[in-house]
């Protein structure tokens, strides 16, 4: 069988342009690849030797037999992978990596031939001095030999054998007759591929831009974008009406002074990536300016306009958004935290309350919860679909208190929104309206207030309209409403309105098992973003004044103790040191029996024992005995050494102690 022999400087070419000429001569011809780099050797008897390129034939001819025909293959691009090319954005810079300098220029010029010219390329290789560090590489299947800087490898294929050489190859071998028509018909396939790819592409390009026409003509800003050359490329419906031009007119040409009003000009003429507030036919419009970037150098820019009272309007409107959706009830009764008897029957009744529709008067001091049962109470209601709408008379002036809960009209009162606003019995309708503080509601209001409960109806500020409201009223006060009856600072009228279902939440001195259990939770809370300790071991040295206390600020109060004890001492067992003054004025100091920390009376027992028996006691031993940390019994050491309770002796005797000690030991137990 005749022989073929081709000839290739590298390994990878070798094999992809052998596999070529086997699928194109089939079994007439037995074609064998050899590299420079590796297996070349003498050859002999061969009927044909291909080499790839004119750059290495000097170097391959001392290896063939000087009576053999020799062809240099002329190469074209893989029609195949050429489409990964057009994945790369139009103006990068690219460099192009091949074997030899020569054949990395040829490449780049069969490129730029085939129209593929929306990169730019930098020619890359072994025998090239001198190349520009970029983070692209395109390569003819020599990804071997990109430099390791190249962040992104796009690889088309090693060239293959051009059609020409392809027809040379079967006519030194007389086997043009036999396979002609199949070899035009494949490359004319090739071709027609790269042409409906090619053709494809323009339909997505064509189809995007008109997408993009789309998109910027429905925004409701003005957007003007220009080329690197100061062409407009996109101008949308509202910036040609605002800058009073013609889109079809200016795109793709620079703008022209004399088309324009002056101040707009000057606008484009400004530093880029500025924000800039212009008036234009009265309006105020705020112009954003930005670069566009293609890889490390600018494209051109782009202007966009937003019209100011459309941004006030959008901010308006966001506005009552967040208030409507801040209208609804979090908390649930079973979310409220307390295992005491007067907390559970505080919230037994709350759910009995909830079946009803009468209003509801919730009293309580400050701090005890008094909106969170609201919450609750609304949502075991059969309103609790509804709105839960809240206002504080302590936190509105008389002259907002009407407008905010009644609603006013259109031209009202200077400052009054255009259309008018509904009011927040309006906005509680078929849901809850929580009164809060509902004794700092001024006398003169409480007339009105009155009437709106009777009649179930309201009419906003400025309007003769009468608008009919369904809602449940749960109203709330920390102070004595009788008392303001008899100061003549309530209605009585309205109090028995109000108090038609009442209910009192206990202080939180009243409930003294509640302290630590709602001190763990706070804790919990606090201690997200910390690896939190246990709750038993982060409160045992303080726990006793926590209970000592009276709490005048309730559950508030002691939320906010939490919080600074989690902000000073986050991952520790804080001391007594770090609780605030007003807590440790109130603690007795350990000499009540009552308050007397059982983890101390243990310790001092069993320092008497060992003292009594003449044993050695110390930190470790007691640690081990009581099952506390040790770190903990360091503590509680350090604590009865400063108040003089027992004696740290450093020799063999080690905890005595003291004779004070003694006199507390016995008075607690």
């Amino acid at each position: 069988m005749r022989k073929l022999a081709l000839i290739s400087k590298r390994q990878n070419t070798s094999k992809a342009l052998t596999r070529q000429l086997q699928n194109l001569l089939k079994d007439k011809v037995t074609v064998t690849g050899y590299y420079l780099e590796g297996n070349i050797k003498l050859l002999s008897g061969e009927d044909l030797v291909v080499i790839t390129s004119q750059q290495i034939y000097h170097e391959a001819q001392q290896y063939i037999d000087p009576g053999c025909p020799v062809i240099v293959a002329r190469r074209s691009i893989n029609y195949h992978e050429i489409e990964r090319l057009f994945t790369i954005p139009a103006g990068s810079e690219v460099l192009l990596v091949s074997d030899l300098l020569t054949t990395t220029v040829e490449t780049i010029l069969l490129l730029e031939t085939l129209g593929i010219n929306h990169i730019n390329y930098y020619p890359c290789a072994p025998d090239a001095k001198l190349y520009p560090r970029l983070k692209t590489a395109v390569t003819t299947g020599q990804e071997e030999l990109v430099p390791d800087f190249v962040e992104n490898i796009v690889d088309i294929g090693h060239r293959n054998i051009d059609f020409t050489t392809l027809v040379e190859i079967l006519g030194a071998f007389s086997l043009l007759d036999d396979t002609a028509n199949l070899l035009s018909a494949n490359y004319v396939r090739e071709i027609i591929e790269f042409i409906k790819q090619t053709r494809q592409m323009a339909d997505r390009h064509s189809q995007m831009q008109n997408q993009l026409q789309v998109i910027i003509n429905r925004v409701h800003d003005g957007i003007i974008a220009f080329d690197e050359k100061n062409h407009v490329t996109v101008v949308n419906a509202i910036a040609a009406q605002l800058l009073n031009l013609s889109s079809a007119e200016i795109v793709g040409k620079k703008l022209n002074p004399k088309q324009m009003d002056k101040n707009s000009f000057r606008l484009f003429s400004k530093e880029a990536d500025k924000e800039q507030i212009i008036k234009i036919d009265n309006r105020q419009w705020i112009v954003t300016a930005a670069s566009l970037m293609q890889g490390d150098s600018s494209g051109g820019r782009i202007y966009t306009f937003k019209d100011v009272t459309e941004i006030q309007r959008m901010e308006e409107e966001l506005r009552r958004n967040l208030v409507r959706q801040q209208n609804f009830a979090r908390y649930t009764l079973d979310q409220i935290i307390g295992e005491s008897e007067e907390i559970q029957r505080a919230k037994q009744l709350a759910r009995k309350l909830g079946n009803s529709e009468s209003p509801i008067l919730i009293q309580g001091e400050s701090g005890t919860g008094k909106e969170l049962f609201a919450q609750g109470i609304h949502n075991v209601s059969s309103r609790r679909k509804g709105p839960f709408i809240a206002v504080n008379f302590a936190a509105l002036t008389e002259s907002l208190l009407e407008s905010e809960l009644f609603g006013y009209s259109e031209g009202a009162f200077t400052g009054a929104r255009k259309g008018g606003a509904p009011g927040l019995f309006e906005q509680a309708h078929k849901g809850t309206i929580f009164l809060d503080e509902i004794g700092d509601a001024p006398l003169s209001f409480q007339v009105k207030l009155l009437r709106v409960l009777q009649e179930k109806q309201v009419r906003r500020i400025g309007s003769s309209q009468i608008i009919p409201v369904d809602v449940r009223v749960i109203s709330a006060t920390n102070v004595d409403l009788k008392a303001l009856i008899h100061q003549g600072k309530f209605r009585e009228d309205l109090y028995y309105r109000l108090k038609v279902l009442p209910i009192k939440l206990p202080p939180l001195r009243e409930r003294k098992p509640d302290i630590l259990v709602l001190a763990s939770s706070f804790y919990r809370e606090y201690c997200k973003s910390y690896p939190a300790l246990k709750v038993e071991e982060y409160f045992q040295f303080i726990a006793p004044y926590l209970t000592a206390y009276n709490w005048p600020g309730n559950i508030r109060e002691l939320q906010n103790v939490v919080e600074h004890l989690v902000s000073l001492s986050p991952q520790e067992s804080p001391d007594e040191q770090l609780l605030p003054e007003e807590l440790l004025a109130d603690y007795s100091g350990c000499n009540h029996r009552q308050k007397a920390n059982p983890a101390i009376r243990e310790i001092l027992l069993l320092i008497a024992s060992a003292n009594n028996g003449y044993k050695p006691i110390g930190r470790r031993s007691l640690a081990n005995q009581l099952n506390i940390p040790e770190s903990a019994m360091r503590h509680y050491i350090a604590l009865l050494e400063e108040r003089q309770f027992v004696i740290v002796s450093r020799g063999r005797n080690g905890l005595v102690l003291t004779e004070k000690g003694k006199e507390f030991l016995y008075s607690s137990l």
